[in-house]
């Protein structure tokens, strides 16, 4: 924290009850496992765990605590309230108020952490920012960030995601960003919004969270880029990117090298600077140009975050090479897939030469017509020429049987990792590129790591 909070502070703010008076606090926790004597510990609840059935333990192993319910016999300070998550925001927020620096906001179905991870490299050239660890970009997450901030930091980076609709706009009221943007809307959590066009208006929340002075970066080339525009709050500017030579952040004569990285020259304000990615594929470009325009809606000249663009490395997961021992190039980015995703992975692999073999797990939270999606992919991938595919689960075997339709070729459908590795160590040589995608739930970088030989696949409740 910048300055130290005290739960008088809290209390007077935001109501509850104090119990054995207050303390001062700079740290947070939430883990009864890893306590930390100078912080303020939060009882969280969730849908198979409550930390107040622990919280008894904690005497002289934390600061004080923020609980629903009284604790017996316990001498700590308490705030107590009617909802820990709730106040876990609440700290967060007055976190937030103690920054005077610039605070960016990036949602979106996929490539957000790309994105965020741009934009650090950008700031990072001369800048001291604060970015969302990981994937910590829900209303648990988030918090902790701001309870991260320093002193020394001038900028704020928060990556928001959310699986339901309000959860955006509950996090711009946490964080308060002063530049938003949607990296995209694409199928992803579908059953958790119900349709597409929920998702669209639930992720255009932190546009509509902006207040009067803030800026929105719109992706000219989302199908909901109109759909937001009308929709932002009056004195917030709009800045649009794309690919279009009508965006005041653009892309021009953009090439891939051998292995799919791009380079393209960046316009800004019709200035072209020169642009060479590390990273693999061309939907990178179109996340570039995201970060491009938020960091230029922040006040970096073009030049810098030209060339902060060309710093950033890889996320684990997202696009990640590896060799095998029989020479095979495998391409990692198992972390998530959603159907947006896994056709630029096609888009990507197709390129490359050699035999070409994408291993899919199933895509998660679809909703009714996640089948169908499956069978599209399937389709996208026979059509550009893929030479295998290679699924996990129930759904994939819809994508298996579109990619064979009306070939000849074997059925590559399994239920557990193990045999799926195995039978794919099998088509492995020098000559050919595997790229390995699904959800998280699949938990494909087992098969990345048993093709790799790092760790041997698990199967089962692993």
């Amino acid at each position: 924290m910048i300055h130290p909070l005290s739960l008088q502070q809290l209390q007077e703010r935001f109501g509850g009850e104090l119990v054995n008076g207050s303390v001062p606090f700079d740290r947070v926790c939430t883990d009864t496992r890893a306590p930390d004597e100078r912080a303020l510990f939060v009882a969280l609840k969730g849908e198979n765990f409550d930390a107040h059935d622990f919280v008894a333990d904690l005497e002289g192993k934390v600061l004080g605590l923020v609980v629903e319910r009284e604790i017996p016999d316990c001498r700590l300070p308490q705030w107590r309230v009617a909802d820990t998550t709730v106040a876990l925001g609440q700290i967060g927020r007055l976190c937030r108020e103690q920054f005077e620096g610039r605070t960016i906001a990036i949602t979106g179905s996929c490539g957000k952490t790309t994105v965020k991870e741009m934009l650090a490299a950008i700031f990072g050239q001369r800048h001291r920012p604060c970015v969302t660890a990981g994937n910590l970009n829900n209303h648990f997450g988030l918090p902790m960030t701001l309870f991260g901030l320093q002193p020394e930091h001038d900028v704020l980076i928060l990556e928001m995601g959310a699986s339901g609709p309000d959860e955006i706009g509950y996090l711009c009221g946490i964080g308060v960003p002063q530049v938003s943007a949607v990296n995209n809307v694409m199928p992803a959590h579908v059953e958790g919004f119900g349709s597409v066009d929920a998702i669209a208006a639930a992720k255009g929340q932190i546009y509509t969270g902006l207040e009067t002075g803030g800026t929105a970066v719109i992706n000219a080339d989302d199908n909901y880029a109109d759909y937001w525009r009308q929709r932002l709050p009056d004195g917030v500017r709009e800045l649009d990117v794309g690919l279009g030579h009508g965006c005041a952040v653009h892309a021009d004569n953009i090439e891939l090298d051998a292995q799919g990285r791009p380079a393209f020259d960046l316009v800004i304000e019709e200035l072209a600077h020169p642009v060479r990615l590390q990273l693999l594929g061309e939907h990178n470009v179109h996340n570039a140009l995201v970060a491009a325009g938020c960091a230029f809606a922040a006040g970096l000249p073009a030049s810098e975050i030209a060339s902060g663009l060309g710093l950033a490395a890889g996320v684990q997961g997202r696009m990640q090479e590896h060799r095998t021992a029989a020479g095979a190039t495998v391409i990692d980015d198992s972390y998530n897939a959603n159907p947006g995703s896994v056709a630029a992975a096609i888009e990507l692999l197709a390129q490359r030469p050699g035999r070409k073999i994408l291993v899919l797990g199933d895509m998660a939270e679809l909703g009714a017509d996640a089948g169908e999606m499956h069978r599209q992919v399937g389709e996208l991938a026979r059509e550009r020429g893929l030479d295998a595919l290679f699924t996990l689960g129930p759904l994939g075997n819809a994508a298996s049987v579109a990619f064979g339709e009306g070939r000849h070729l074997p059925l590559h459908n399994f239920r557990d990792r193990a045999p799926l590795s195995a039978a794919l160590a099998r088509e492995l040589n020098e000559h050919t590129t595997v790229l390995v995608k699904g959800s998280r739930s699949a938990r494909m970088e087992l098969v990345v790591q048993a093709l790799t030989q790092d760790t041997p696949a698990k199967d089962g409740n692993d």
